[in-house]
């Protein structure tokens, strides 16, 4: 995992081609299911250069020398040291474990820090794969709740707490 800087975004925005020369790495077309999402992340840690780490990871592939992914964190943890994760794995390289080993990663990295107490996450509300990668990296469910456009999403947690007991 590769935190964002502003340079490998406005790499990304020029095109794949660019941070593919810099990283030494193949950038493949569908490498993320939210190609928007590039443009949204790099205005934001354009506007808070803080926020590096707490945001914005590209996922390589070492051997394979690719981009597969992206993740990070929704913002800095907030006053009661809660911080919301996400993740994504190109479909090439999905059910080989790599989706628990970064969602393990990004726990890890949270946890890492004194003021961080729990780590939540959301998933749609089914049974599928990130549920899975969730209750592998420890995560319990938590109950359903309402996103900002009124969809029922479950949410998934894991304490400090419980991540010592792991």
């Amino acid at each position: 995992m590769l935190p964002c800087s502003l340079e490998h975004f406005e790499l990304l925005l020029q095109g794949n081609d660019h941070l593919a020369d810099l990283l030494g790495i193949s950038i493949e077309d569908g490498w993320t299911d939210y190609p928007e999402m590039v443009l949204v992340a790099y205005d934001k840690l354009r506007n808070d250069p803080s926020m590096l780490g707490w945001f914005f990871y590209l996922v390589l592939h070492r051997n394979d020398k690719r981009l597969i992914g992206a993740g990070g964190f929704k913002g800095k943890p907030d006053d009661q040291g809660l911080v919301e994760m996400g993740y994504e794995i190109a479909a090439d390289y999905r059910e080989r474990g790599l989706g628990t080993e970064m969602a393990k990663a990004l726990i890890r990295f949270a946890f890492g820090h004194s003021y961080v107490q729990r780590v939540i996450a959301h998933t749609e509300e089914e049974y599928n794969a990130s549920v899975k990668i969730l209750q592998k990296a420890g995560m319990r469910f938590v109950g359903t709740i309402k996103n900002i456009e009124n969809e029922d999403l479950w949410e998934w947690e894991i304490t400090r707490e419980q991540y010592n007991e792991l």
